[in-house]
Order: C-alpha cells, then sequence, then structure tokens
C-alpha cells in the first residue's frame, strides 16, 4: 500500500457514515399553546414508528429514551429562563435497503419575546460511498403545516401546489420570485393547458414531499410570457418545461444557477421520474447549505449535553446527594462523548463532501476552459475591424426585439446586464437599428482589440457623430453573475444633447473571465454625480 488512506480502504468501505439529506427551519404562530401542539403532533408522528407504546411523561413532553433495535425514540426537554426548547429523534429503518437506518430530528424552541421556531434535520446513516434517494420532508413537516401552521420569510408554507388562474396570483408570484426575504426555492411548472394540464410529474405529491423545502407552483402560457416580459427569456420557463427559482432570484442572476428542465424532458413517464428526482435532490441539495446547523437548528446531541448539564447545575445548588450528583455527572460525560462522536461523524461527512465538491468544480473550470477556448477560435474565424454584411441583415427595428436581437447575435462576444434589459424596454432613443450597429462594433472592432491588448480606444470613432470614450469620473461598479466589474467606457453620440430620443450612451466593461463586453447600460445618459 502507497498510503495510509489506501491501507485503510477496505475498512473505510463498510463504514457506516451520515449523510446529510434535508433541514428545514421555519416560524411557529406566536399564540399561545402553539409551542405545545406542535410537539403534540411530532410525539403523534413519533408514536406510529417507535417500537413501543411512549410513555404519559413522553407524550406530556418530558425527556424520555426508548430503545427498540433500529427503532429508537428519544426526546430532551430544556426548560430555562432564557431558552424554552424541546427536541425529538427518531430512528427508521430503510424498508427496501438493508442497513440504511434514517435519523428524523424535530426541534422546537423559544426565547422570551420571540416568535417560537420550528427546525427539522434529516440524516440517513448508510455504508454506501454514493446515496442514491428521492428526499422527501418527514411527515410531521406536513401535520404542523397543515394543523397549526408554518411561514418562511413570513409566509405561510403549504403542502399543495400553487396554481397561477388569473392576474393577480400571476403579480404575486413575480413579487415572490423577486423578494429578498424568500428563503425557499420556488420550482415553477409550464402547463400549457388549463382543462388538461398532462403533467408527467404528480404536483400533489411533489408539493407534500418538499413541504417546508421549496413551493411547487403551476403556470399557464400567459404567466410565461409575464415571467419573459419581467426577467428575460434566459430567465423564464415555458412549454411544458420545470424550473428552480432559488432565493436571491433577480434580473441579473445567472440562468445556470436556477435549473431549467424543457418540456421535452418529461415527455415520459421514465423521464420524468427521473427529472422528479433531480428536483428533490437540488432543492434538498441547497437545504442543507442555506439551513445551518447551530444557527437555525439546534442539533438534538447538543441540546441533550445542555439537559444534562442543567440538571446538574440544579441537583448542585439544590444539595443533592453526592450519589445523585455522580449519577448526573456520568450521565452529563455520556451525553457529551456521543456528542463529541456525532461532530467527528458530522464533519467527516462535511469534508468528504467538500472534496467532493471541490472535484467538480475543478472539473467544470476545465470543461468551461476548452468551451471559451473552442468558442474564441470558431469567433476569431468571423471577427473583423468591422462587422460582416450578414450581421448587417435582420437589425433590430424596436426596442421590443433589442434584447433577443442580442442574445443571439452577439452570443460570447457582447452580453446585456439585467439593469441594461431593463431601460432597454422603456428606451426613448428613437434609432434602434444605430443602438444595434454600435454593439456590432463593440462585439467585434473593439472586443478585437481587448483581447489583443493592443492600440488605444480613447475617442475611437464608431461611425458618423459617434465614438468610443472612457467614462473618467461617471465610471461606475455593477455586478455580473457573482463578479464585480466596472463601466469604464461608453459609446456616446457627440454634441451636448440630453433629450432621450437623440442622446446615445452604451456604458460597458470588459470581463476577463469570459471574454465578453458586458453593457451595464444603455441606451440613456446616465446621471451621476460627475454629470
Amino acid at each position: 500500500m502507497d498510503t495510509f488512506r489506501e491501507a485503510l480502504a477496505p475498512l473505510s468501505a463498510r463504514t457506516v457514515r451520515e449523510h446529510q439529506v434535508l433541514h428545514i427551519a421555519a416560524d411557529l404562530p406566536s399564540e399561545d399553546g402553539a409551542f405545545g401542539r406542535a410537539r403534540t403532533e411530532i410525539l403523534r408522528w413519533a408514536q406510529k414508528r417507535s417500537g413501543g407504546q411512549l410513555s404519559h411523561d413522553a407524550m406530556a413532553g418530558r425527556s424520555f429514551e426508548l430503545l427498540a433495535a433500529g427503532r429508537n425514540s428519544s426526546a430532551v426537554e430544556v426548560d430555562l429562563p432564557e431558552i424554552h426548547a424541546w427536541a425529538l429523534r427518531q430512528e427508521d429503518p430503510d424498508k427496501t435497503v438493508a442497513g440504511r437506518i434514517w435519523t428524523s430530528e424535530a426541534i422546537l424552541w423559544r426565547a422570551p419575546n420571540k416568535s417560537p421556531r420550528f427546525a427539522a434535520r434529516l440524516t440517513v446513516g448508510s455504508g454506501e460511498a454514493e446515496l442514491e434517494v428521492s428526499p422527501a420532508a418527514p411527515g410531521y413537516v406536513l401535520q404542523l403545516t397543515n394543523t397549526v401552521g408554518l411561514t418562511s420569510g413570513g409566509r405561510a408554507l403549504s403542502s399543495a401546489p400553487w396554481y397561477i388562474g388569473d392576474e393577480e396570483a400571476q403579480d404575486e408570484l413575480l413579487r415572490l420570485l423577486a423578494a429578498p426575504s424568500r428563503r425557499l426555492p420556488v420550482v415553477v411548472f409550464s402547463v400549457t393547458d388549463r382543462a388538461n394540464p398532462a403533467l408527467t410529474i404528480d404536483l400533489d405529491k411533489l408539493a407534500s414531499g418538499l413541504c417546508g423545502l421549496a413551493d411547487i407552483v403551476a403556470i399557464l402560457p400567459e404567466t410565461s410570457w409575464a415571467l419573459t416580459d419581467r426577467f428575460g427569456k434566459r430567465l423564464s420557463v415555458f412549454d411544458r418545461g420545470v424550473r428552480i427559482y432559488m432565493p436571491r432570484f433577480d434580473v441579473d442572476a445567472d440562468p445556470f444557477a436556477h435549473p431549467l428542465w424543457l418540456g421535452a424532458r418529461l415527455a415520459s413517464i421514465e423521464d420524468a421520474a427521473l427529472v422528479d428526482r433531480q428536483i428533490r435532490a437540488r432543492i434538498a441539495q441547497f437545504s442543507t447549505r442555506a439551513v445551518r446547523l447551530g444557527e437555525d437548528i439546534l442539533p438534538f446531541a447538543q441540546l441533550r449535553s445542555f439537559a444534562r448539564k442543567a440538571e446538574q447545575d440544579r441537583l448542585a445548588s439544590s444539595g443533592a446527594s453526592d450519589e445523585q450528583q455522580l449519577k448526573a455527572a456520568a450521565s452529563r460525560i455520556q451525553a457529551l462523548e456521543a456528542e463529541r462522536d456525532e461532530a467527528k461523524q458530522e464533519a467527516k461527512g462535511w469534508t468528504d463532501e467538500a472534496e467532493a465538491a471541490l472535484l467538480r468544480a475543478e472539473e467544470a473550470e476545465r470543461r468551461e476552459r476548452n468551451a471559451i477556448i473552442r468558442v474564441q477560435s470558431l469567433l476569431a474565424k468571423l471577427a473583423d475591424a468591422s462587422p460582416a454584411d450578414g450581421e448587417l441583415q435582420g437589425l433590430p427595428q424596436q426596442w421590443a426585439d433589442f434584447e433577443d436581437w442580442t442574445d443571439s447575435a452577439l452570443v460570447g462576444r457582447v452580453a446585456l446586464t439585467g439593469a441594461a434589459r431593463r431601460t432597454c424596454k422603456k428606451a426613448l432613443y428613437a434609432d434602434v437599428e444605430q443602438a444595434a450597429r454600435c454593439l456590432l462594433w463593440l462585439a467585434g472592432k473593439c472586443r478585437q482589440r481587448f483581447l489583443e491588448g493592443g492600440g488605444s480606444l480613447r475617442d475611437e470613432p464608431v461611425e458618423d457623430g459617434i465614438r468610443n470614450a472612457p467614462c473618467g469620473h461617471d465610471t461606475f461598479a455593477f455586478e455580473w453573475q457573482g463578479q464585480r466589474l466596472n463601466a469604464d467606457w461608453h459609446v456616446k453620440t457627440g454634441g451636448n444633447t440630453r433629450a432621450p430620443e437623440h442622446c446615445l450612451r452604451i456604458y460597458y466593461g470588459w470581463d476577463e473571465q469570459t471574454q465578453q463586453i458586458i453593457i451595464a447600460d444603455m441606451p440613456a445618459h446616465r446621471r451621476t454625480g460627475a454629470s
């Protein structure tokens, strides 16, 4: 054996590893009794899965431990002036794969003058190196949603799909997608026929399985058009497709960060089942990153250790016998050792996940570099100091067509930010074709100058009455696909006119990573502190 790791490989193959499946965090209603009702619902769920009858004290919310060979149940209660917390851990053997043990943790807690909180954590212990499962929220999440009521980011959770059937609901969806406070992904299915949706994925089953993890939405073609008008075609979903809109979504979002499956991918039941699993996996993976242990979730092991410490302190302050205090100390030590072992196992799992993610990222970067090289090679054959005659054919004549023309004709060379897309939609500049010719100049001669790194672009003529110039004091920073660029150049008409129908300004920056010119704003003059 060459390394210590290789020597241990046969042992590692038999080691049971804890896989993080999903995390959920939500708010309970602030009214009196919500905490207790939520605890009762969780205990009713656990009662059906435990290996024995839960005691009266257990059902009343007291700490308990019930060992039942693979169906162990335990709960812990912490009741202090600064926090009241209760947590349950339930183990459940997999019904189809031997050796898999599912562990569900449900946590409730509240602090003075704050709304009570709820969290859930689902893990699975298995010796499998690669775990293939179809994640679903534990049943008690549905029970709490339907009987007690849960919210996330101020929005009520639901275990049913949301069908967009009128303009009011459509507007609400558009607001939800772009809301900065949104915490959960929104999975949007495009339906072409209201009377006959003909969906190959069961939306009711998917919505219940992802309750607390995502909102499931079905839209008609008119809402697809509204999405396209608001966010652009590259961020829309249409023609029986499905898209996941992750939180922090806006018009500038990277389309690849919000996965899209085209309608053709859902044509058959078999293909739809694969997409269903992929959607669930994406949502579950997002939840384990977004809902953090120790912040959004109080792990059961930590609460158990904390409860044992509180009991030890109580016995010491009340003058309990040495035997009682010794027993409490031993119990706390046992809890701390269990917490330590679980933390080690959890850290090992996260390390493995990080190593796998790093390998995937390195492979993705390698493929991206190769793709860029191929694209640039093809573009080099087309690039000239002036646009080819063919490119001058079919220029947009109205601003409504400008965005689609840029995305198709200038792909890989010039890209519009979300801000530029918005301003183009409401532009007043009269000569749309002239603005398009300016972008062709940017895609050709200007881009080539950036690639070669030679020659000045200062006061470079674009066409009669239009030149390229540095922004100077009007330079501004803008966001583009997760990086910050500077708009330090602009294409501008001559003269001092500020009339929007005659004044053209195209502010842009250079993206070295993708070797594209990025249009930050156009076609109107941008007012800054310097101008």
